[in-house]
């Protein structure tokens, strides 16, 4: 440690006690945003730029086969990031 930087410190001392933290606070950072609705609504004024999430909402009044498929085809990615940090997130939230 002696000589070393901010930086150095930063990222041989700190970076790898907190890892976990950080990767499960990017994940649950990442699902709320990933889920947001009403914030697209407000501040996007042309609807051709509205995410997913606003698209199924208004999907769903229509037909039940392209609103299950577009919802299976939303939920891949969040799935595979939860699977991935799993344990990070059950072993972060057990441990507050």
């Amino acid at each position: 440690i002696d000589g070393a930087g901010e930086l150095r410190i930063l990222c041989r001392i700190v970076i790898p006690i907190i890892r976990e933290q950080i990767i499960a606070l990017g994940l649950l950072v990442f699902f709320d945003y990933w889920n947001m609705v009403e914030q697209p609504i407000v501040m996007l004024s042309n609807s051709e730029y509205h995410p997913l999430s606003v698209f199924l909402s208004k999907i769903n009044e229509g037909e039940l086969g392209i609103a299950f498929a577009a919802a299976s085809i939303y939920m891949i990615l969040p799935l595979l990031l939860f699977l991935y940090g799993e344990e990070y997130l059950v072993d972060n939230i057990s441990n507050s």
